[in-house]
């Protein structure tokens, strides 16, 4: 399964182009490969799969929400907000992530419906792990343009 999952993340990252639509096609092969490799890292069964994947996919669009919500009023140039902007910035950034932990708290709850403990533990780790190869994948290609 771990095969499996190494191919998908491969194709993933391979036939990504440098157009809107190949971003968009980039971001679904990004998708897919990430619930391989969550599905594969977690043991999901295919009951499981099929009741878990939906319930993720709704807290990833909630939590996307917030994040866009907050993202709203950003100012790339922290020099040009007034103090007083600068404090509502910074409670607006404790209230989004007090709400994120909230909405966490809601799936981890729903989440133990379908998948065990050890599974939403490993969950995290293997978001985590997902994000690191990414990131890496990233830096990989950025060094190979520079080099070029």
């Amino acid at each position: 399964m771990k095969q499996l999952t190494l191919l998908l993340l491969l194709f993933a990252f391979t036939f990504a182009g440098n157009s809107a639509m190949a971003q968009d096609s980039r971001r679904e092969n990004v998708e897919a490969a990430k619930i391989a490799f969550l599905t594969d890292k977690m043991g999901l069964t295919p009951d499981q799969s099929q009741k878990f994947w939906p319930m993720y996919k709704e807290y990833d669009a909630k939590r996307r929400e917030l994040h866009m919500a907050y993202r709203k009023g950003y100012h790339h140039n922290v020099n040009e907000l007034s103090d007083q902007q600068a404090k509502a910035r910074v409670d607006e950034m404790f209230a989004m992530r007090e709400k994120e932990l909230s909405l966490e708290k809601e799936y981890a709850t729903k989440y133990q419906r379908v998948i065990s403990t050890k599974q939403l533990i490993t969950l995290y780790r293997a978001e985590r792990e997902f994000t690191k190869l990414l990131l890496k994948r990233l830096d990989d290609r950025r060094g190979r343009a520079t080099q070029e």
